[in-house]
């Protein structure tokens, strides 16, 4: 009987077990904040298999089809404190959980992936670092991502051209010295290597990650100054449609004698953006169209883009991404004003002169996870760009941008990674501004970052380069790099560096040769060479809670070659090497959270010692001194944030062309220092079950009048209404 019995026992036993075995069932589930608003696009992952789901417009999700068994959930979203549900057993037909998210105010596990090409926590780089979340921009009705550039720390905006810690100047658009990137691809054209900041799709942003500091060890050359990588939003296993419209007008001039309209001149702009998924394949497809009438006279601008982003997973160890961006874009050519009774319109000779461009960026991304210690990623891009200047003479130039990386992770042991690649681009150029060229570059990379010894994490790197242009002699560049980042406590973290970097002048830095106005030229300077550095920083955070955060940095970076435009004794602008430049500095970042989650404030100041060491004055529009403060208080629907930009005023700028003989610029030398307020309030609310934004921004509060460059007025106190909507 006992035999029986037990047989019996048995055969229950392994049938209840087949039975379970074979069963599935489906995970359902709200994520939220504290506050109890729904998340869009929280990523709900069980580890180790291929079973996830992102939150819809309700923050809801579901996962179909999960064998019964026992699992580790991880639910996350930017911004928010990652929640484990460890076990979480699947039993059953429906499996119901919901989870509040928590912000943190001091993002300690925030993870990059530019410092070191690969998955990083901020708290481990030996190198300054910030992260931007797009809800700390989005609210402010940016229009271009330059304009975002111009309220983060340590960087600041001459026009167009990015700084980042006094590292440019002015070039007349051509070269750049910090590389902006999108997913890690850099987005530099292939005649003047400068960036075009309009195309950048701001609706489709999940981070972006600035490097400050030269990281040519990793990057190359256009990285002697620092890096920007914008990382674009994963996809959703959902549908959702974002719809965003604004208006805005510029205020009227204070001066009677500036008044060169009777109107108001207005900007408005629309986007629209659908993302979905299809089985494996996840999509974004982008549409925007800007209108611009601008404050000043002949500086309009006009901006149609276009923007597709499609990631396929082929496995869940494999993947491949393509993103297209094209921007077609109409505008006035704006040079210089006529003189300070007329600082809003051009001379006459200059007037009516107009740029039509068109742009198109392509790149291909695949990664694979061949094992546990090893990942690789390839990737391919293309950039054309076509641009046309029509006034009195009509100027153009062609160029196509050709691409390709390599990329090798792997983990060698638990304590040491090696990260090494190689890339190749190709770029060829025609214009009739300066001599048709092509431009050839190859380079191999490596960088081992080892965390053996307790408390410590070590990096060291090397870049090779070589630089082909044209008929011109080859050039060549190694570039090491070496690191430290000691956690001396759980508030204190220690970091250095040291290393080498360079930058090759472009093509257009090279040979352009062309009028600029007045009967002043550009003159090629086929001996230009490229530039180098030595740079070194040490800095230390301090986070005593969650709710307060300090970043100290001490950096120095000496140049040789430093490539700068410059009169001649003939009369023309060249493009010159300098012989040795030095800037010295001290970068402060503080983030305090006096009610979590609700009121922010945030502080930023940077002051610079840069200096031409042959001439012993100061390197050209660089402020010594920079000063960033935000506030924000987000009381339940509400959203209010007040900012605030001081800049120095400029001690060097280019006297060559305010001065005579040439006098090119009148009164040109006038310059202030920056003193700018911006406020922005908005309220979020449901219309039919979706949810809506509002928002008003003031800009430049207070009609502070100020130039960035010579003879060019900074944009006049406007106010914008802007609504954004998810269905």
């Amino acid at each position: 009987m006992k035999k029986i019995f037990g047989g019996i026992l048995f055969l229950l036993f392994s049938a209840s077990m087949f039975t379970a075995f074979g069963q599935s069932g489906t995970i359902t589930g709200t994520i939220i904040t504290e506050d109890g608003v729904p998340i869009t696009g929280a990523n709900i992952v069980l580890v180790g298999t291929n079973y996830g789901a992102a939150t819809d417009l309700q923050g809801k999700f579901e996962i179909a089809n999960v064998p019964f068994a026992s699992y580790r959930m991880e639910v996350s979203y930017i911004g928010y404190e990652k929640q484990i549900i460890d076990p979480f057993i699947v039993d059953k037909n429906i499996n119901e959980v919901n989870v509040a998210l928590i912000e943190t105010a001091i993002q300690t596990e925030q993870i990059v992936v530019t410092a070191g090409k690969y998955e990083q926590k901020m708290e481990d780089l030996p190198v300054s670092s910030i992260v931007l979340l797009p809800n700390s921009f989005a609210k402010k009705n940016f229009t271009s991502f330059d304009d975002v550039m111009r309220y983060v720390p340590g960087v600041n905006m001459t026009l167009e051209q990015i700084s980042i810690r006094g590292s440019s100047g002015y070039s007349l658009g051509a070269g750049t010295r910090v590389l902006v990137a999108m997913d890690g691809v850099p987005l530099y054209t292939g005649d003047s290597g400068e960036i075009i900041w309009d195309q950048i799709p701001m609706t489709d942003i999940e981070r972006v990650e600035i490097l400050k500091g030269p990281a040519s060890s990793l990057y190359g050359s256009t990285a002697i100054g620092g890096v920007v990588n914008i990382v674009s939003k994963k996809s959703v296993k959902k549908a959702i449609t974002h719809i965003k419209t604004y208006a805005g007008a510029y205020d009227k001039p204070t001066y009677d004698d500036w008044l060169w309209s009777d109107k108001y001149r207005t900007f408005y702009g629309m986007s629209l953006t659908h993302s979905n998924s299809i089985d494996n394949l996840g999509y974004t497809i982008s549409v925007k169209r800007t209108v611009d009438d601008s404050y000043r006279k002949d500086d309009f601008k006009k901006r149609n883009i276009a923007y597709l982003k499609m990631n396929y997973d082929i496995s869940d160890k494999s993947s491949i991404s393509l993103l297209g961006n094209f921007l077609n874009m109409n505008r006035g050519n704006f040079l210089y004003w006529k003189d300070s009774r007329n600082v809003l319109i051009q001379k006459d000779e200059d007037q009516y002169k107009t740029v039509e461009s068109n742009r198109l960026f392509l790149s291909t991304i695949y990664k694979n996870e061949f094992s546990d210690a090893f990942t690789g990623e390839v990737k391919l891009s293309y950039y054309h760009s076509k641009f046309d200047g029509k006034g009195i003479e009509v100027t153009s130039s062609i160029a196509d941008l050709f691409r390709n990386e390599l990329v090798a992770n792997l983990k060698l042991s638990d304590e040491t990674i090696l990260i090494a690649g190689t890339e190749f681009s190709y770029s060829k150029v025609t214009s009739n501004i300066f001599s048709n060229t092509d431009f050839f570059t190859a380079a191999g990379y490596a960088q081992v970052e080892y965390k053996g010894i307790s408390k410590l994490i070590t990096t060291l790197g090397m870049r090779y380069d070589y630089i082909k242009m044209g008929d011109l002699v080859a050039g060549n560049a190694y570039t090491p790099r070496v690191g430290f980042n000691y956690k001396l406590n759980k508030e204190i973290i220690l970091r250095a560096s040291f290393g080498t970097g360079f930058r090759a002048p472009t093509p257009a830095e090279v040979f352009t040769t062309s009028d600029v106005a007045a009967g002043v030229s550009v003159k090629e300077n086929p001996d230009l060479k490229a530039e180098t550095s030595y740079s070194f920083e040490t800095g230390a955070v301090y986070t005593p809670n969650e709710n307060l955060k300090f970043d100290l940095a001490l950096f120095h970076t000496r140049y040789d070659n430093f490539i700068e435009p410059t009169l001649m004794p003939d009369g023309d602008i060249q493009f010159i090497n300098i012989v040795e430049a030095k800037i010295q500095g001290i970068d402060f970042v503080s983030k305090v959270s006096l009610i979590p989650n609700e009121l922010m404030l945030s502080t930023g100041y940077t002051y610079l010692w840069a200096r031409d060491l042959n001439l012993n004055k100061a390197l050209k529009y660089r402020p010594r001194h920079i000063l960033y403060f935000s506030a924000e208080y987000n009381p339940f629907a509400f959203e209010f944030r007040l900012d605030f930009r001081y800049m120095s005023k400029v001690e060097e700028i280019d006297f060559m062309l305010t001065e005579p003989p040439i006098n090119l610029v009148p009164e040109g030398d006038e310059r202030v220092p920056v003193y700018v307020f911006d406020l922005s309030a908005g309220y979020n609310l449901e219309l039919f079950n979706f949810p809506l934004k509002i928002f008003i921004n003031a800009k430049n509060l207070f009609n502070y009048y100020y130039v960035e460059f010579i003879g060019n007025m900074a944009p006049l106190r406007n106010i914008s209404f802007s609504v954004e909507g998810y269905f």
